[in-house]
């Protein structure tokens, strides 16, 4: 029973994430885990056991295509998160037994903790939350501009809780669930009718050309990738486009060390009299007692006519593995491992890049599972410049590479992350993928417009600035502090009761 228990939690939790449109199940999904907990005590090893299933069934449902990217990378996932859920079940279980009054406390606590735990150390990779399951429901996303995705994540995890109860015949959490729904709901179309938007055609173009990954590093292949941007480029131009977005590492090559092929793009921006923005692999030289051959950034800049390119962005948040081997500075042994990743270097800081009279920042590729990251680039006097009022920029561009994940649900789940990034901070994000999926959502979460997977397009949209300030600009650090306090008098109270008990009652 408990296996089975597991495994429905886990299958609910995964399907919850897919494009089946059955986000619903993120309001029961949980249900089954609390029945799990309520069923008595596990030995360690049961705990370990169950917390393997519930990974490896949930992640092979809704990452399974991370498998045909890097095999190794995907069941280091399984293995990484299965001691963190195991550590999590020990805390939860230990609640449970100890503090039966504040279990389901607790057992929010711990899982939100799971959940904000993932955006930090090298090993991070935050695509668990189980706020992602809401991404059909536009209205219900309003309320991330309140606390972010890990706001929203509380509330499921209550409603699972109320429910829950409900369902042993506690139908006194009836009462509550329908007001945090009302509430929800409410609060979502109030934000529709409040939040003012400012509408100006800018002429922003998303450029999405399709190049195949098995051909895009082939160097006999370049003229004819380049052929294609060139096209796109003028049809843009045609739309009298002003900015031209272009895709992680669009140019394959060091393109500011490459003369020739930086000339080309440059040549472009004149020609046709727009903007460029563009990815591409940089380098710079090492010190010599460095043991790679040289600093290799994931890299992005603004190209203008008949100006020099902007200084460029590197990417400050690496995918595990894929892209370095985390704690390489601290093991230098590592460095001798090799999976066919780049192993680039963290980009130092925050860009911002000026075309006509707006400003912008990037954010490449998965950087937009980063709530902290983008709530520092969308807020300038959260990212460089520290104090004074809220400095919104106008809009934030997520170039990506999707092409790794072929036709697989990866490129969808990646790119529906773009809408939540956009409530969080009340601003509109051009997102440019090279094979899809591309798209540009408004400071609402509404997406105007986008592509097929690999469609070769242009798309564009009008640019909506909002003028309301997000609640979450104030609150996005208490997350972390309200957990770790919570954790800390949870630790407390289990190594004491009389902390939370003077009388010297213990909890039955």
């Amino acid at each position: 029973m408990d296996i089975f228990l597991i495994l429905l939690s886990a299958i609910l939790n995964g399907l919850s994430r897919l494009p089946f449109h059955c986000g619903w199940m993120g309001f029961i999904s949980v249900i089954p885990l609390l029945c799990y907990f309520e069923r008595g005590k596990k030995k360690g090893k049961i705990l370990l056991r169950d917390a393997f299933i519930y990974n490896a069934a949930g992640l092979t449902i809704w990452l399974h295509w991370i498998w045909g990217v890097t095999a190794w990378g995907f069941i280091g996932i399984i293995v990484f998160y299965t001691i963190y859920y195991y550590l999590a079940f020990l805390a939860v279980q230990l609640i449970w037994q100890k503090l039966p009054r504040f279990k389901y406390i607790g057992f929010i606590v711990i899982m939100l903790s799971v959940q904000y735990l993932q955006n930090f150390t090298e090993f991070r990779f935050p695509w668990l939350d189980l706020g992602y399951s809401l991404t059909d429901y536009t209205v219900l996303l309003q309320a991330a501009d309140i606390g972010g995705i890990a706001f929203l994540s509380l509330l499921l995890l209550v409603c699972n809780v109320l429910l829950y109860n409900i369902l042993r015949g506690k139908y006194k959490n009836l009462i509550p669930l329908g007001l945090i729904l009302i509430l929800w709901v409410g609060y979502g179309l109030w934000c529709f009718k409040s939040v003012k938007l400012t509408k100006t055609d800018e002429h922003i173009t998303i450029m999405q050309p399709s190049i195949p990954q098995n051909e895009k590093w082939e160097t006999e292949h370049f003229d004819e990738l380049f052929k294609r941007y060139n096209e796109l480029t003028a049809q843009a131009a045609q739309d009298s486009t002003k900015l031209l977005i272009w895709p992680e590492a669009a140019m394959p090559t060091y393109l500011l060390r490459d003369h020739t092929r930086r000339e080309m793009v440059q040549e472009l921006c004149n020609i046709y009299h727009l903007d460029i923005f563009t990815g591409f692999p940089d380098v710079l030289p090492a010190p010599e007692n460095y043991p790679g051959e040289a600093y290799y950034y994931n890299a992005a800049t603004l190209f203008k006519p008949f100006q020099k390119y902007d200084e460029p962005y590197y990417k400050i948040i690496l995918v595990p593995v894929g892209e370095r081997i985390p704690y390489l500075n601290y093991f230098p042994f590592l460095w001798k491992l090799q999976f066919g990743q780049a192993n680039w270097e963290y980009g130092p800081a925050c860009r911002y890049f000026n075309s006509g009279n707006l400003t912008f920042s990037s954010l490449i590729c998965f950087e937009i599972a980063f709530p902290e990251l983008i709530h520092k680039m969308a807020f300038r006097n959260e990212g460089e410049n520290k104090g004074g009022p809220p400095d919104k920029i106008d809009f934030l561009v997520n170039i990506t590479n999707d092409a790794w994940f072929g036709r697989s649900v990866g490129p969808w789940m990646h790119g529906m992350m773009t809408k939540f990034r956009a409530v969080e901070n009340r601003i509109q994000i051009y997102r440019c993928a090279n094979t899809g999926i591309s798209m540009a959502v408004d400071p609402m979460g509404r997406v105007l417009t986008q592509t097929k997977l690999f469609e070769i397009k242009n798309i564009k949209a009008p640019l909506y600035r909002a003028d309301k300030v997000p609640l979450y600009y104030y609150l996005y650090r208490w997350p972390r502090l309200i957990i770790l306090l919570a954790l800390v008098l949870i630790v407390c109270a289990l190594l004491n009761d009389k902390i939370l008990f003077p009388s010297g009652k213990r909890l039955k």
